[in-house]
């Protein structure tokens, strides 16, 4: 979908304490050949807030950023990956809301696995578009890692989880950085890859925790005659594919974007080689080095990158952005934006 009159006007992001990853290996808590090849530096630990609160914390700092009065919010959208929130059977987005913006705009709590941030940016933007002219939503995403429920260096493989928070403020009329498109796919061939072939469950936690990811992907593989190389083969076309359509929508090709945003994964999942080989996309311009920092932030991923390459100053005005995700079922999720302001607190973030 290609966008007129839509503005991310402001970001913010609320992380955590740095884990080295090699202390996790020397504590027994993250197998040694796989952190040598994953090459992450360390991933962000949150001790001591729950995951709403530190949507809370992101959205405020966001909020004082932006250009947006609180009369114009006409809706708080929530994003979670991995889903629990700090309890069961609650709307998180009504507590942010409730310490952020206020007023009777709608609340709404949404997930979408790690595709959860763009493609709620997708649909966010025709609710904006579709309001007046000064109309403005607060987009948070928000998770934690953290035992008994998930092991973030052995639930899964391939991408270390980091805890944090991201917040955006898309409005009409003006910002940082006009969004030229968003585009979502979805292919479910390989659906049962991260659902296996357990029985359903009556309650969470009836298979035991931590949840076990690796063991639902072997499960699928072995029930389904598939081999690994499939799985990624069509996680490459997809992701190829969806920034294919967000970039031919926005009217740019590879050559026209400055720096692109991926989803925070070790190298076993993203062959930088490969990419080169394949999109023409150097490592250089990408996020690689901030997010082996950081761990995979669920849905807030390319969130933080862009907040990161704002606050930085590591784009200037006319620079396109490619934001690039992939979650669960498969889909994936891309939005181009074209920076158009150098954001005023971006010295401060220095």
């Amino acid at each position: 979908m290609r966008w007129n009159d839509l503005y991310i006007d402001a970001s913010g992001v609320r992380l955590g304490r740095s884990e080295d990853v090699w202390q996790a290996v020397a504590e027994g808590r993250y197998d040694a050949d796989e952190c040598k090849v994953d090459d992450l530096v360390s991933v962000s630990v949150v001790d001591d807030l729950s995951q709403a609160d530190l949507a809370v914390e992101a959205a405020r700092r966001a909020l004082s950023r932006s250009t947006a009065a609180h009369d114009d919010f006409m809706l708080v959208a929530h994003v979670t990956s991995f889903g629990f929130q700090g309890l069961d059977h609650w709307a998180p987005a009504a507590y942010i809301q409730s310490r952020t913006v206020g007023g009777r705009a709608p609340a709404m709590n949404l997930q979408q696995a790690s595709n959860g941030g763009i493609g709620t940016l997708d649909l966010v933007a025709a609710y904006v578009a579709a309001g007046g002219p000064s109309s403005a939503a607060l987009i948070t995403t928000s998770d934690k890692y953290q035992l008994p429920m998930y092991d973030r260096y052995r639930s899964d493989k391939r991408a270390p989880r980091g805890d944090g928070a991201t917040a955006v403020v898309l409005k009409r009329g003006s910002g940082v950085a006009k969004l030229l498109s968003t585009a979502v796919i979805c292919d479910t061939t390989h659906e049962g890859a991260y659902r296996g072939t357990s029985p359903w469950a009556a309650a969470a936690g009836e298979h035991g925790w931590p949840v076990s990811l690796r063991r639902r992907f072997k499960e699928y593989l072995s029930s389904s005659g598939v081999e690994v190389a499939d799985t990624a083969r069509a996680g490459a076309a997809g992701q190829q594919r969806v920034m294919e359509q967000a970039m031919g929508e926005a009217g740019i090709g590879i050559e026209d974007v400055a720096r692109f945003v991926y989803p925070h994964a070790g190298r076993a999942v993203i062959d930088w080689d490969e990419v080169k080989k394949i999109a023409g996309i150097d490592v250089e311009q990408t996020n690689w080095e901030f997010g082996r920092r950081l761990g995979h932030l669920g849905a807030g991923d390319q969130f933080a990158g862009l907040n990161h390459l704002l606050e930085t100053g590591a784009v200037k005005p006319g620079d396109k952005v490619v934001l690039s995700s992939v979650g669960h079922g498969y889909t994936f999720g891309c939005a181009v934006v074209e920076i158009v302001a150098d954001p005023e607190w971006q010295q401060a973030s220095n």
